[in-house]
């Protein structure tokens, strides 16, 4: 009984072994990321002698001395035939503080390169797209904002031109009013001096209003008729 166990436990121990991903079957072959690159892109080779279709990995970043100073875990959906190479992109790593990969472009002056670490978690398994949901669920949240502050800046927009047609319009009327009751004022003006009040109103509407009101304050009464009629 004891033999049969330690069969069954060795098959076990065998299965799990040869379950378990080999680490040399995708390698990393290159890396590129210069100091303005908005993404790093990464050669993986297939030492397999069958199709890759898509690969889990972690990318290990390290300072000048090989020390670890962060990481990140990726799953990437990539076709690789076996014995090739295939070239994926992946987002550039501190690209807000001009960092580079040690054997790409730094920045003039100034470098802040790094090595990375390539270890391979698993492929040709299902990719997690839960990740990938969120990120469209973020996007569909962030372009909804966006669409929401647009509707708002819009309505505000359109509601200040209405109040400033609004404002506009009143204003007009109350010039147009108070433009006819400079005109109604030369009239009556003209009639209490005694003078034409057609003729007033045509200089006015050739100089202004506001001329035919002070030559008439400056002219005064006209008496000429009056005068006229005691003489009869």
């Amino acid at each position: 009984m004891k033999r049969l166990y330690a069969f069954v436990l060795s098959i076990m121990l065998f299965a799990c072994s040869f379950a378990q991903v080999n680490g040399n079957d995708i390698t990393m072959v290159s890396y590129e990321q210069s100091w303005m690159d908005r993404e790093g892109t990464l050669a993986l080779k297939n030492n397999t002698d069958r199709d890759i279709h898509n690969v889990s990995f972690r990318i290990t970043y390290l300072d000048m001395a090989e020390n670890p100073i962060d990481y990140e875990d990726f799953e990437e959906e990539v076709d690789i035939a076996p014995g090739m190479t295939r070239k994926l992109d992946i987002p550039a790593y501190e690209r807000e503080h001009r960092y580079n990969y040690y054997k790409s472009e730094a920045f003039p002056g100034e470098s802040h390169s790094f090595k990375i670490r390539f270890e391979l978690k698993d492929y040709n398994g299902i990719i997690d797209d839960d990740a990938d949901d969120d990120a469209d669920d973020d996007a569909d949240v962030a372009i909804s904002d966006v669409m929401r502050s647009y509707k708002d800046v819009s309505e505000g927009i359109m509601s200040s031109l209405l109040k400033i047609s609004i404002a506009v319009f009143l204003f007009g009327l109350f010039a147009i009013g108070v433009w006819v009751g400079l005109y109604v004022l030369v009239a009556v003006m003209a009639q209490k001096r005694h003078r034409s009040a057609v003729l007033w109103i045509i200089l006015s509407i050739l100089s202004t209003p506001i001329l035919a009101i002070i030559l008439l304050l400056v002219l005064g009464t006209d008496d000429s008729g009056e005068e006229s009629h005691y003489e009869k």
